[in-house]
């Protein structure tokens, strides 16, 4: 500034708020800033992904991001907002080699404006100095730490400036004691910000009641644990047998899947090399197969003549050779196992044989007798 307005001041090394200017330095390489809403809402270089230089809408404000030529210039790159915001903006950086530092300032109007605002020679600087140094310390007589870090009123040149009597700091404090545990071990997950009331000069906590609850900062969400979760194999079902019986083929979708952000994705094999694969095919058996078979030819007939009964054996055989209960085969299909065989009519005339010698006593003589068997 030429002259300073005695309405507005400028803010350094404090959190950005409403209207605000970011910077990076200048000659700065593989650095690059992000701009988003408190509720997640990416406005500029969101998702690792870097927006070319143009204006975006975001947080109820126009933003004009800035990024000169990387080759011919030396401006740093900037994010500029005329404001007002109607929410809390959170500024990444996104780097990939170390972070050489990061400036940014801000101007917020004053609470107090006085009422015969005038000009002071000599740029923006009371005694020299500013309001904040490059560690939000006040460094001016009479700042008011409790007040948000506003700037001094003003006098004319004519005028020693009235020292304010400082107020009264308080005892205890709000502190940033830690965060959360992560929501997930990997993957990227979130946890919150911790404040505890503390003393002010000893820092040890105290009951939480010590502290105002209306100047208590509120929990934040912060990413954590973003490496990746191991790659792994996501094994489907097993398809329909391809046979109703007897072996057959089956198959299974096998991919490989990674966790991040609470969602799981389809990666690239190659991910899951760590890993056997596990089969996508196999083969399958209903039931067995089974069938009627005749293991012998038919049997001799019962009787020499007429008819009699011949026998053969018939068996339900799997498809690996078997016997099996007879369930196992239809039993509609099943050949016989025995029949009538006829084997002719049988003779129906005398048959004779020669005599046989036989002695016949009388009571007067012998005889001989000769008999004859008859069929």
């Amino acid at each position: 500034f030429s002259s300073l307005n005695v309405t507005c001041l400028m803010f350094f090394g404090q959190p950005v708020a409403l209207t605000m200017e970011f910077s990076i330095v200048a000659s700065t390489h593989g650095l690059s800033a992000a701009l988003k809403s408190r509720s997640g809402r990416s406005i500029i270089n969101g998702n690792w992904a870097i927006d070319r230089p143009g204006k975006y809408e975001g947080v109820g404000t126009m933003f004009t991001y800035r990024r000169p030529n990387e080759v011919t210039s030396t401006a740093g790159e900037s994010f500029l907002a005329e404001g007002p915001t109607n929410e809390i903006l959170d500024v990444y950086v996104i780097y990939q080699q170390p972070n050489p530092g990061v400036s940014y300032e801000f101007i917020l109007p004053s609470d107090n404006p006085p009422q015969h605002p005038n000009h002071r020679p000599g740029g923006n600087t009371l005694h020299g100095q500013s309001g904040i140094d490059h560690r939000g310390n006040p460094n001016q007589e009479g700042y008011d730490p409790a007040g948000g870090g506003k700037y001094p009123p003003q006098v004319p040149n004519n005028q020693v400036p009235a020292v304010q009597p400082p107020k009264r700091q308080r005892e205890y404090n709000w502190k940033l004691s830690g965060a959360t545990e992560c929501s997930a071990s990997c993957g990227r997950g979130s946890r919150y910000t911790i404040f505890r009331c503390v003393h002010r000069l000893s820092h040890e906590q105290v009951p939480g009641n010590q502290c105002d609850s209306s100047t208590r900062p509120s929990s934040q969400e912060e990413p954590c644990n973003l490496q990746s979760c191991p790659a792994f194999w996501d094994i489907g079902e097993w398809s329909e047998c391809s046979k109703t019986c007897g072996l057959g083929m089956q198959h299974r979708q096998v991919l490989c899947r990674q966790v991040y952000a609470n969602r799981t994705l389809n990666v690239h094999t190659s991910r899951c090399r760590h890993l056997e694969q596990p089969e996508t095919t196999s083969t399958c058996q209903l039931k067995i197969c089974s069938e009627w078979q005749i293991r012998t030819e038919w049997s001799a007939c019962s009787v020499p003549c007429g008819v009699g009964q011949r026998t053969r054996e018939v068996h339900c055989v799997s498809n690996m050779g078997d016997f099996v209960s007879n369930e196992e085969c239809n039993m509609k299909l099943r050949p016989s196992d025995n029949e009538n065989c006829d084997m002719g009519p049988c003779a129906k005339s005398w048959f004779f044989t020669d005599w046989g010698n036989k002695v016949c006593r009388t009571e007067d003589m012998d005889s001989h007798h000769h008999s004859l068997t008859l069929f």
